[in-house]
């Protein structure tokens, strides 16, 4: 009998190991964006938490066994007495496409999948011209701002290159957990809001700041800036100074879709800085960035 165990323990434990060499292996970069993550080893990654990542695949409708289409851990995700119009937060109209969810050997954390566009904070926000789902106020705000609710307290999504992490526990769909659903993410990763990293989308390549929070269930969105910056603008009309998305008129300035996937974001946790500014955040995160990865040629960090 003890054979018998011993044998099917040896079995396990080579599943095991297989399934984590094939996660490993799945989780490498696109051949387009391999050669920008060379100072990664990815043999010495491990997966931050699959049946976490599964949830995303599961409510985007794609894992058999693992959860439903527009459940996220059991909760239903449907609006109720809600017009399809205005159910903002089913997965399967913006599928998050995870396909991979590590811990790096440094520390980072990374992920690859789609990438939507976010650009609370922007100057359409503030001057009438939002989106449905757009906020004048960004999650982070800049360290020392006196009023927080101040426009120049905001990451501007148009100057700045940053991210969103999940934080939003969406007490409609929650209940009494939503702070519980808020603090997830950040409770797996370690990271928070300000924290740095890197954005790669084929061969190309940006600094960023965890400068926004989103809804528990969404993962992978970035700013306009953070768009531009890897070739794929979504501004229909820069101002002359190419700082701020004014569009052609009085009209939603931006082109408002993403890219359904194969989008790399490493961050780091813990590396939030105190003394970054809107005037020093992007020289400040050029550095880090290449410090880390010692990354060349971006567009924001020449």
């Amino acid at each position: 009998m003890s054979s018998v165990v011993s044998n099917f323990a040896r079995s396990l434990s080579t599943l095991a190991l297989a399934a984590l060499a094939s996660h490993v292996f799945a989780a490498e970069p696109p051949a387009s964006s391999a050669g920008r993550l060379q100072a990664i080893d990815f043999s010495a990654a491990a997966p931050l938490d699959e049946p976490y990542r599964l949830e995303f695949v599961a409510c985007d409708g794609g894992a058999a066994g693992q959860g439903a289409k527009d459940h996220f851990l059991d909760f239903n995700l449907k609006l109720p007495n809600t017009p399809d119009n205005r159910q903002y937060y089913l997965c399967s109209r913006d599928p998050s496409n995870v396909k991979a969810l590590l811990r790096l050997k440094d520390g980072a954390i990374y992920w690859r999948s789609k990438m939507a566009l976010d650009v609370d904070g922007s100057w359409a926000a503030w001057n009438g011209l939002p989106g449905a789902t757009d906020l004048k106020e960004t999650a982070y705000k800049w360290p020392g701002s006196p009023n927080s609710s101040a426009r120049s307290a905001q990451v501007d999504p148009d100057r700045i290159p940053y991210i969103v992490m999940p934080t939003a526990g969406l007490s409609r769909i929650t209940g009494n957990r939503s702070a519980e659903m808020g603090r997830l993410f950040a409770e797996k990763t370690g990271l928070r809001l300000g924290d740095m990293g890197v954005v790669v989308y084929k061969d190309r390549w940006t600094p960023i700041l965890i400068g926004d929070g989103g809804p528990f269930m969404r993962l992978g969105e970035g700013s306009s800036r953070v768009f531009e910056a890897i070739g794929e603008s979504r501004c229909k009309k820069w101002s002359d100074d190419g700082k701020t998305c004014v569009g052609p008129g009085n009209v939603y300035p931006y082109r408002n879709f993403g890219l359904s996937g194969d989008v790399i974001f490493i961050a780091y946790p813990g590396s939030r800085s105190a003394s970054i500014t809107p005037a020093n955040a992007v020289a400040t995160l050029c550095t880090f960035a290449k410090q880390k990865l010692g990354l060349t040629g971006g567009e924001m960090c020449p």
